[in-house]
């Protein structure tokens, strides 16, 4: 269910799109507009309704997308349209009651507002229309707002009428955020919040949701990190205050968690169709490849297993440009029993084997064959190979080349307890909260040590937001040398314990807001008087 303070940003923002991708093409429609709906004194027209019934920008109208995959009947569609519109006017009648204004700094606020949005605008929708001639992103803008300009006056229609149309939604969408902020007032959160916030969301996903918000955090460098890990190697004793019957599972001796590194030396061309059927002879016909594979495989009795690990940082060596990136280089690849076919056909299988031993056997694979439930699992071929130190590293093959697989030996999930719990620290202003156990965290207590090698590992994911950044900026300027670069001065924001902390401080604070708005818009919705004129939509019921 969307809290109100969703409801109120959704209506905003499609009034916003709706106006600037119509008013282009946009004339006189409709020669009478009368009103359909009227909420207090706020009136609905019927260019209101159609405009938000007709927008097919799914995400603004997440009903559409509803209606077009049948999930909705057409009726009940447009009474989401009208329960939206009720709710803006609602919000919009309020401005008016409590004599909502914006202040100086606030309209002129909202002026820049408007110009930087028709200027986005035009730059995304004509840019590619402008002049080639003209490169400077100032003079670039301003030819195709005169595209636009040109284009609206083509169609019947002024760019002073658009600009008032933006800004009357933009305007529209400040007030309601300003009426939102003086019905919450100001809520103070704390740790003990927090602490509630953590308690109510640190539920225990499952493995392929665990990779996947994990890699997410990791490749986004967001703030988001899950707060729990599943334990599949523990076994899950039922609770007996949940109705849940099915909550005991045993333990899985192969369901740990573990990552890997690797040095991949790729084919020349991906194998396919009958050469992926025989890998080791399509490889074999590869005389570049084999020189390589054979010079690495050499060596491998000679090197350490850090020195094993320095060839899969090493881009004159290992060619899967992940193991470059400073944050894989310590995290590595998660791997579990589940997560096999997540990566490349006998990548998984290969870590497994390397991990566990040849006491782990994959699991039957299913058939859809009524007469045979399963058939039996796909076995690879995988070679291994020992290091100096007794490291030990297998040897698989993929469709893309041969991959020289380690296991991680850094401490991949060191933010997270024995429990599986992701180890936030609570703060008292700048500084970690201590006591006789250690630093205080939101489910117990965490070390100095801990604390240390966590944020280490949060400078890392900075590290490569960095390279991303650093790597998109050379690509722009090898596309773009005739352009004078743009002067920005912004400041990676670092990841850390206290960011992540702030972050999540940020999520509960904005939860309580929306809970009180919704409750006080309840209010003023329950005493405001609601009429729809359902003969004038009657059309838009059917079908």
């Amino acid at each position: 269910m969307k809290s109100k303070k969703t409801i109120v940003r959704i209506i905003a923002v499609v009034m916003l799109s709706a106006m600037i991708a119509g008013v282009v093409g946009c004339n006189a429609s409709y020669n009478t507009n009368p009103k359909v709906m009227k909420v207090g004194s706020v009136d609905i027209d019927f260019a209101r309704f159609a405009t938000l019934y007709n927008n097919t920008d799914s995400s603004s109208n997440p009903y559409y997308q509803y209606l077009q995959y049948g999930m909705i009947t057409r009726e009940q569609y447009a009474n989401y349209i009208i329960e939206d519109l009720t709710n803006y006017g609602v919000q919009m009648d309020q401005i008016k009651v409590q004599n909502i204004t914006l202040d100086e700094t606030e309209e002129a606020d909202l002026q820049k507002e408007v110009d930087d949005n028709i200027k986005d605008y035009a730059v995304k929708n004509y840019g590619s229309k402008v002049d080639s001639s003209i490169k400077e992103a100032d003079a670039k803008a301003e030819a195709a707002i005169e595209l636009l300009k040109q284009d609206l006056k083509d169609n019947g229609n002024s760019f002073d009428n658009y600009r008032k149309n933006v800004e009357e939604s933009l305007r529209n969408n400040a007030l309601i955020e300003k009426l939102r902020k003086t019905a919450v007032g100001e809520i103070t959160v704390g740790n003990d919040d927090l602490k509630k916030y953590f308690e109510d969301n640190a539920k225990t996903s499952t493995v392929s949701s665990f990779k996947s918000a994990m890699d997410s955090f990791i490749n986004n460098q967001s703030k988001s990190i899950p707060l729990a890990m599943p334990h599949p190697e523990k076994a899950v004793e039922d609770d007996p205050e949940t109705e849940d019957k099915d909550e005991t599972k045993e333990a899985n001796p192969y369901g740990e968690f573990f990552s890997v590194q690797h040095v991949l030396i790729k084919f020349a061309s991906e194998a396919k169709d009958d050469d992926a059927k025989d890998l080791p002879d399509y490889a074999s016909k590869e005389e570049e490849f084999v020189a390589k594979a054979n010079a690495f495989e050499a060596e491998l009795p000679n090197l350490t297993t850090e020195q094993f690990l320095d060839k899969c940082h090493d881009k004159s060596v290992c060619e899967d440009p992940g193991m470059l990136t400073p944050v894989y280089q310590f995290f590595g690849y998660l791997m579990q029993e589940e997560l096999i076919d997540s990566y490349y056909e006998g990548f998984g299988y290969a870590a497994m084997k390397l991990n566990f031993g040849d006491e782990w056997q994959p699991k039957p694979e299913e058939n859809t064959d009524k007469e045979a439930s399963k058939t039996e699992a796909k076995e690879y071929p995988v070679d291994f190979f020992t290091l100096s130190d007794g490291g030990k590293v297998a040897k698989v093959f993929t469709t893309v080349g041969a991959h020289y697989i380690i296991v991680n030996p850094n401490d991949a999930f060191c933010m997270y307890d024995e429990d599986g719990y992701f180890m936030l620290p609570l703060y008292d202003g700048e500084n970690v909260m201590t006591d006789g156990e250690g630093i205080v965290t939101a489910n117990g207590h965490m070390t100095q040590e801990q604390f240390d090698a966590v944020n280490s590992f949060m400078a890392l994911i900075t590290a490569k937001a960095e390279d991303d950044k650093a790597d998109e900026d050379t690509e722009e300027q090898a596309d773009e040398t005739t352009e004078e670069p743009e002067n920005t001065e912004e400041t990676e924001e670092v990841i850390d314990l206290k960011a992540i902390y702030d972050y999540f401080l940020g999520i509960k604070k904005d939860s309580m807001e929306s809970e009180k708005y919704a409750s006080i818009f309840n209010e003023w919705k329950d005493k405001t008087n609601i009429s729809v004129n359902r003969s004038l939509l009657a059309p838009f019921f059917q079908g």
